[in-house]
This record gives structure tokens, sequence and C-alpha cells, in this order.
């Protein structure tokens, strides 16, 4: 193997030890919530205001992380993030000011941005000919990262362990992923993606930013829209449409999230042996609806069961990053702008959602589930006008 295939693979494992790390810090305050209550003298209400910082820091930085990313590299922007995160694990320990927490709550969202805007991009910059399973392994290791910190969370409850120690524990693990990361050369920032000839010149001519680009840009919100409503509602439509248990209705959510990680290496695999990015963000959207359709029209018991596996593998296993793919494919040496863009929108999706979908609800359940089919349906045509533009300006036979 050549020295700089050991590269790339040394920095891509670092790539995705971060993502376990940030998965963590993004919910770690509601895990510890029993500790950090008591020690900021709040309430839960309070800990929400904290943790909201985090999504203001994710989506102000988001857009100039991603245009800083193309003119300075991706590993000092890895680096940020890095940090932002350290401080926050450090600085939370000694904290005892609510709004002193909130403000290490936007470092996270900061810590957010600028490691989804470096680490983004260089993955597709290691291995340019398996740019769509480099980045969609990606949501794999945040599953890593949810998955494990309840048990960290319980153990340490268990056992009447300072929670300082863990975050202690965080903060070393950036430190030794750091140490190994920093010798490491990345590739140029504009190393473009290639298929498996390996071609870099596969454009017939010009995409237009203001086109294809925006239109790419929306598909951010629209595809992680889809499966945030069904995320956030699937057990209030169990529960109110077919009457379901609450125990019930709650784990629901564990088979869409065991579908959505083993939709994750699925299509990792085909999209590195049988079908390019360009076709995926318009097939997965197609049965995310079909799948909305059928349930909105057979709400049962049976149906929300099916609708959780089949949304968790259709809308949550990687189809936002193989859009970005799409997008980073189309702009190569704006692939920084492409992440902060659409990681921005993708964010905007956590606020706009909410405060819609509740008063849709509230009349009928079932709304939920007809709003969200219009989305994945937004995302079809979107897709389609894209993979339309796409074959005008990209010899896909070349990539």
């Amino acid at each position: 193997m050549d020295t700089l295939k050991v590269n790339s693979y040394g920095i891509v494992g670092s790539i995705y030890a971060n993502y376990i790390i940030q998965s963590i810090a993004l919910i770690v305050i509601m895990q510890f919530s029993v500790d950090l209550t008591k020690q900021l003298n709040t309430d839960l209400i309070g800990l929400g205001y904290v943790a909201s910082g985090i999504g203001i820091g994710k989506i102000f930085l988001m857009f100039v992380g991603g245009i800083l990313s193309d003119k300075f590299g991706r590993k000092l922007f890895i680096f940020l993030g890095m940090a932002c995160y350290a401080v926050f694990f450090i600085g939370m320990i000694f904290c005892t000011n609510i709004h002193l927490a909130f403000c290490l709550a936007i470092a996270v969202g900061a810590g957010n941005s600028f490691l989804d805007t470096g680490s983004m991009p260089a993955l597709t910059e290691c291995f340019p000919s398996s740019a769509g399973s480099a980045s969609v392994l990606i949501k794999a290791f945040i599953s890593i990262g949810t998955l494990v910190l309840p048990f960290i969370v319980t153990f340490f409850d268990s056992n009447q362990i300072w929670y300082g120690w863990a975050f202690l524990g965080f903060t070393a693990y950036l430190v030794i992923n750091g140490i190994l990361l920093l010798p490491k050369k990345f590739p140029h920032k504009d190393t473009s993606i290639k298929g498996g000839q390996g071609s870099e010149n596969y454009f017939k001519s010009h995409p237009k930013f203001a086109f294809e680009g925006i239109l790419l840009i929306i598909m951010g919100f629209t595809t992680t829209a889809t499966f945030v409503i069904i995320l956030q509602w699937l057990p209030t439509i169990a529960t109110e449409g077919v009457n379901m248990s609450d125990l019930d209705a709650k784990q629901l959510i564990s088979y869409y999230s065991t579908a959505s990680i083993i939709s994750v290496f699925v299509t990792a695999f085909v999209v590195k042996h049988f079908l390019k990015p360009i076709f995926c963000i318009i097939i997965l959207p197609a049965l995310s609806a079909i799948v909305l359709i059928i349930f909105y029209f057979n709400i049962s018991p049976v149906m929300c069961v099916i609708a959780a596996i089949g949304m968790g593998f259709t809308a949550a296993g990687g189809v936002l990053q193989l859009t970005l793919v799409v997008m980073q494919q189309m702009f190569p040496s704006r692939k920084g702008l492409a992440v902060g863009c659409m990681y921005t929108f993708s964010g905007l999706s956590f606020v706009v959602i909410p405060l819609i979908v509740p008063k849709l609800a509230m009349i009928d359940v079932s709304y939920a589930i007809l709003i969200d089919f219009f989305i994945a349906s937004l995302s079809l045509i979107l897709g389609s006008i894209v993979f339309y533009r796409f074959k005008k300006v990209i010899d896909i036979t070349k990539i």
C-alpha cells in the first residue's frame, strides 16, 4: 500500500473518530441533566436554554466555516472544531453560571460547524474515487456516539462517579486524536471527486451555482426534514392514530435507528459498486415518498413498524451526505462552501419543522405524515431537475 493511501486512511480514521465525539457533544448536556442542573442551579427548562446554544453556534457559523475552509484548507478547521469541543468539555466542569454555560454550548455548535466544513470536503479529497461511500459512513460513526453515551451515563450514575471524569475522558480522546492527526499531510483542497476511471476532467460545460447549486442547497433542508418529522412525530402518530401504548410507540424509534444504521452500510456498498450518488438522491426520496403515502392511507400498528423501518432505511441512511457529494462533484473548487450552505439549510429544518408540524398535528396527526410526503416529493422533484442538469454539464461515464 502506497504512502499516500496510508496517509489518507489515517486522516479519514481521525475524522470518523471525531464524529463519535461530535454526536456525544450534541446530546451530552441533556444526558447528564441531573448533575448539570444541580451545578448550574437551574431546572430542565434552564438546561434546555443552555442546549439551544448548540443550534445557534451551528447555524450561524456553518456558512462562514465553509467559505474559510475553501480559503485556508481543511486541517485547520478540523483542529478548530476539536478545540471548540475541548473548550466545552473542560469549561462545563467548572461552570456554575447558566449564561456562561449557554456560551459554552455555542462553542459546541461552532465545533460542529468547523468540523463539518473541514471534514466533509477532506473525506472526498482523501478518497476522490469513493467519495459517496466515505461520506455516507459518517452516519455510522455518529450513531456509535449516540449509542455509547447512554451506557456511559448509566455506568457513572450507577457507580456514583463524578460526571466530570467523563468530560475529561472525552477531552483526552480529542487530544490523542489530535496528536495522531497532526503530522498527517492533507490532499490539496481543490482535489476533484473522480469515478472508477479516475478522471478529473469530467465536465462537458460549466454548472451554474445560481441554479443547480441553489436546488441542491434546498435539498439540504428537504432531505433532513423528511427524517426529522418521522423521528420526532412517529411515536405521537402511533399513540394518537392507532392507540399504541407509549412504550411500544417509543420502541418504533429503535426500529428506525436500526434500519438507518443498516442503510448506511448498504448505501455505502451500493454507491461504491453499483449506483452513482446522483441516482441515489432521486431513488431514496422516491422510496420515502412511497412509504409515506402508503402510511397515510393505512395508519395501523403494523404499518407504524413498517414506516419506522422504511423511513429509517430510505430517509436517514445518508441521502443528505450523498446530496452533498453530488454538489461537491459539480463544484469541486467550492466544496467547503457546499458543506456550509447545505448544512446550514439542514440545520434550519430542526428549527422550522417544530414550528409548523405541531400546529397541523393538533388538527390531525395524519397531517404530519402528509406534510412529510410532500417534502419527500419535493426532494424527488429537485433531485430530478439536478439530474437533468448533471447530465448536461458532466460526462457521467467519467465519474
